[in-house]
């Protein structure tokens, strides 16, 4: 082989390797990373549903973009608790388990039933799923006749029930899904303890947790939810909870439907 023929060898090899490994880099699966050990993240969750006509990817998730996530959790050594089980531990000291994360679900889709449910007993994970008592059973309506989103059917009691006998935890999210701030301090007390009450009588338990629908909230509202005798509340808020967090402003990282594989784990490991 003359030395030109040589050269030329060499260099068509050298482009084969420099491709594929630059094609690996590309398909290979994101490392796991060591996970911050000053704060637990709570995820974000709307709708699991692969209905482009339920709405965007702004609340929507694909489920197998969802099965993905909880699979890598679960591959990572992640377990999934409460929000009460983090206050807990930060407040008293009681023990988490290794890596822990809490799942949230805000509203009450259906499909958080349909098709979220089934694959978090799949990586028997568990989740706190956020309802809104007066359109159990219906639709969106807070959203829809305001043309924010598409019609959504929402969790129907038997649903709601069968999934918090089974160990889903259930809190409360306003009566209406009102925004707590624009609405007169009677009827925001109104919309928080009422809620918590409506879902107490049909669950027949206490429920602990309260998310502020549109992450609507001042330090009035944090107080009228915890006079109103919950454990903890859930913000919008982007961030970790931490020793110091306020446990009725709890931050969290939202997950939505534009995330790829890699920016979920990048998002999870971010704080």
């Amino acid at each position: 082989m003359t030395n030109a023929y040589k050269y030329l060898y060499w260099v068509i090899v050298s482009f084969i390797i420099l491709g594929s490994i630059l094609m690996w880099d590309h398909y290979r699966p994101p490392l796991a990373e060591k996970p911050s050990s000053e704060g637990v993240p709570i995820l974000t969750y709307h709708k699991v549903n692969p209905d482009r006509n339920t709405g965007g990817f702004g609340l929507r998730v694909l489920p197998a973009d969802f099965d993905w996530q909880m699979k890598y959790l679960k591959n990572n050594g992640y377990h999934s608790v409460s929000p009460g089980n983090v206050v807990d531990h930060f407040q008293t000291g009681s023990k988490l388990p290794d890596k822990p994360f809490v799942i949230t679900f805000d509203d009450g889709y259906q499909d958080n039933y349909r098709y979220a449910w089934p694959i978090l007993k799949k990586y028997n994970y568990t989740a706190t799923v956020f309802i809104v008592p007066h359109i159990v059973g219906g639709i969106n309506a807070y959203d829809y006749y305001a043309n924010l989103q598409p019609e959504n059917k929402m969790l129907t009691w038997q649903e709601i029930k069968e999934m918090n006998d089974a160990g889903i935890t259930i809190g409360a999210h306003a009566l209406d899904h009102a925004s707590l701030t624009k609405v007169s301090p009677a009827e925001a007390q109104r919309q928080i303890l009422e809620s918590k009450k409506i879902l107490e009588q049909k669950l027949g338990k206490e429920v602990r947790y309260f998310c502020y629908p549109y992450g609507d909230f001042n330090r009035n509202i944090a107080e009228m939810v915890k006079k109103s005798g919950y454990q903890a509340a859930t913000s919008s808020e982007e961030g970790l909870v931490q020793a110091n967090s306020d446990p009725y402003l709890l931050k969290r990282l939202r997950i939505n439907g534009h995330l790829s594989h890699r920016m979920f784990v990048k998002k999870l490991h971010k704080y």
